[in-house]
């Protein structure tokens, strides 16, 4: 063979080469290593780390042993669409670095991205897309779930749903119940009857709820970026967990807890939930919680508290709300203290006379915009008791055209006497020191 025939033939197989490459990165066509890594998962011993490498997998997998799969240069994984895509069936497993797409969509069988029943499993840094649910855990303990992407199924173009309205009140059995429908988007992350997980630094976006909980105990919950979904965190009955610093915006709610007691809300973001019953943050019948350091900002109703005792609400950045807090009259012995209200059109709604709740703990109170800030001691804490007017009380609720008269002459005229002489047979509440603007406790100081 000439140095000519030699150069052709190099040149062919290159090229060749170069073609079962890209056949093995593109399309449905493509070169499939899925039965190879399926035979490699048998064969490894428990412990044993998987390389995968860049390329096509066809599942679905099921690992039944404690294995690491670690991926490089993000391997697809994806689903036949009738099934999970990776099942996780054992004890300490990690799964690391891939993209996983295609799950069956069958709501009443729970299909995911990654399905866990195994202990202490790690989902990290990876992408999954196109999936009924994205990470779904099922009694397990202790799974960690990091730093992934998740985008849900296609969006419906549906209304915006009251988290309060009675079809989606809870009832018997499993909470997210849903009737098998191929056009229901299932949760980004979902956690049934299992406790000790961390679930942070993940971004979510197009899935149902954001993060799911039922029946979840000691779990922390941080660094999340949750948008455009139903409710960013939906949560029942679930006790004593954390969540700080995640973002929760331009959902229907950006948190919905529920039946639940002992948790602590610090450094979060509630921001931009915005339609007709949009809330930044509510509370259902939750008890003895903390929320401080939050910021709760351009949604529809920021705070919402209802059958909510012992909590307390310290140190928030209350903004540009339609309203800034409702509280009920079945909430009491709340603790309201530190918090800023500015710009917001309603700063406190109220639903009744309960006047159990308290404004001040220490001798300081809130900041309130536009209130009197007669301060001759210097001290950072008015003079005189702030008495926030609520003139129209749950007429909004019902009658939502009357907040066309929020901020007219009349009213404004009423809460400039209101907030000197008190109104009888006015609602409202009273804050009996409260904070001049750049004066108060430093951050933190009522915890």
């Amino acid at each position: 063979m000439n140095a000519s025939t030699r150069l052709l033939v190099s040149t062919m197989l290159a090229l060749s080469g170069a073609a079962l490459g890209r056949a093995a990165a593109l399309g449905p066509a493509a070169l499939d290593g899925g039965p190879e890594l399926r035979a490699r998962i048998a064969a490894a011993a428990p412990g044993a780390t998987i390389d995968v490498g860049p390329g096509r997998y066809t599942g679905p997998f099921v690992i039944d042993r404690p294995l690491t799969l670690v991926g490089h240069g993000r391997p697809l994984l994806i689903g036949d669409r009738t099934t999970h895509v990776v099942a996780i069936r054992a004890a300490d497993v990690t799964i690391v670095g891939f993209e996983i797409r295609g799950s069956g969509l069958d709501l009443s069988l729970d299909h995911a991205g990654v399905h866990v029943t195994g202990p202490r499993a790690v989902v990290r840094g990876n992408r999954l897309v196109e999936n009924l649910h994205g990470v779904y855990v099922r009694h397990a303990d202790g799974a960690r779930v990091e730093g992934n992407t998740i985008l849900g199924l296609a969006p419906e173009a549906a209304a915006p749903v009251d988290p309060l309205a009675p079809a989606v009140k809870p009832g018997e059995g499993e909470l997210c119940a849903a009737p098998a429908n191929q056009n229901r988007r299932g949760n980004g992350i979902h956690i049934w009857n299992a406790t000790g997980h961390t679930i942070a630094g993940n971004v979510i976006r197009d899935t149902r709820d954001g993060i799911y909980f039922s029946f979840v105990d000691g779990s922390s919950v941080r660094d999340n970026d949750i948008a455009q979904v139903r409710y960013g965190l939906h949560y029942m009955y679930s006790d004593d967990n954390r969540f700080e610093r995640n973002v929760f915006s331009d959902n229907a709610a950006g948190a919905a807890l529920m039946y639940s007691k002992g948790l602590t809300l610090t450094g979060n973001r509630f921001i931009a939930n915005r339609s007709h019953r949009a809330y930044g943050l509510l509370l259902q019948s939750v008890d003895d919680t903390l929320i401080s350091a939050n910021e709760i900002a351009g949604n529809t109703l920021g705070l919402f508290l209802e059958n909510g005792h012992g909590n307390r609400v310290l140190d928030n950045r209350i903004a540009a709300n339609y309203v800034g807090i409702r509280v009920s009259d079945s909430s009491d012995v709340n603790v309201f203290a530190g918090n800023r209200f500015t710009g917001n059109i309603h700063p406190v709604e109220t639903t009744g006379g309960n006047q159990s709740n308290q404004w001040a703990v220490n001798g300081r109170g809130n900041a309130w915009e536009g209130a009197l800030t007669l301060d001759l001691d210097r001290n950072g804490i008015a003079d005189l008791p702030h008495r926030e007017l609520d003139l129209f009380s749950g007429l909004r609720r019902d009658l939502p055209a009357i907040g066309l008269l929020a901020g007219s002459p009349a009213e404004r005229l009423l809460r400039f006497v209101h907030a000197r002489l008190a109104i009888p047979g006015i609602g409202g509440i009273v804050d009996p020191a409260p904070l001049v603007d750049g004066g108060g406790p430093p951050q933190g100081a009522f915890r």
